[in-house]
């Protein structure tokens, strides 16, 4: 499984929300949606309604969205919602015939649009030292272009491969290959991420570390796989 992969299916993960009563034959309207719910601007997720009866059986019955805010859009039929305004709330409903549901929130997020290294591609660890220095990215958005704060990276040791990860001779700052931090205001992450050699291993003569960051929906941001390559000198 990838790493983007694996980001995906945390972005979709399903939230969960019943409604009741009875209407048309429809007990229950269970809707799913993005967890957690954001919503860049100009980006478009899918939201999902399915109709209930009262034996938990689906039902072929329309369902229609209904956006409550100006802050998205949100296609009725299809459930396609759309984010239109940055840093604010929309919120939307479903309705089945006379039934309606809880009302549902999205943070309405800048859009980013490039990830790029804010430190030098290449380091070098000396004998003695055991650690890098920051592996710095900076993760820009709106306009005009600003450092966007909050948002994930994820780092990922990418070589040398390791055959298993009690294997590996160099760690990231958290332990293991791959680590999540955000980025901050001051367009630098936090906290800060760095390549080490591992206790009781040797370090290769260079690994390569890349930063990435996704959209809400799963979308790869521009410049996500920025490569960092840090070289061990050994004794």
């Amino acid at each position: 499984m990838t790493l983007r992969r694996q980001a995906l299916i945390l972005l979709g993960l399903a939230a969960c929300s019943n409604i009741t009563a009875t209407s048309e034959g429809v007990a229950t309207l269970l809707l799913e949606i993005p967890s957690p719910a954001l919503v860049e601007v100009g980006e478009t997720i899918g939201l999902m309604a399915t109709p209930l009866d009262a034996n938990g059986e689906v039902l072929t019955v329309p369902v229609y969205w209904i956006a409550l805010d100006t802050t998205i859009a949100v296609d009725s039929a299809a459930g396609r919602l759309t984010g239109l305004i940055p840093n604010s709330t929309g919120r939307v409903v479903a309705r089945t015939g006379d039934l309606y549901s809880s009302i549902l929130s999205f943070s309405v997020l800048e859009r980013a649009d490039t990830l790029f290294r804010a430190a030098a591609e290449e380091d070098t660890v000396e004998v003695g030292e055991s650690e890098s220095g920051i592996l710095d990215v900076e993760l820009d958005g709106g306009d005009p272009p600003a450092p966007l704060t909050g948002r994930v990276i994820v780092y990922q040791v990418i070589h040398p491969v390791f055959s298993a990860p009690e294997e590996r001779t160099v760690d990231l700052t958290g332990g293991g290959l791959v680590q999540a931090t955000k980025t901050t205001s001051a367009g630098s992450t936090s906290p800060g991420v760095r390549l080490r050699r591992r206790d009781g291993y040797q370090a290769p003569d260079s690994a390569v570390v890349t930063a990435s960051a996704w959209r809400p929906g799963g979308e790869s941001i521009p410049g996500s796989g920025v490569r960092f390559i840090v070289r061990f000198v050994n004794p």
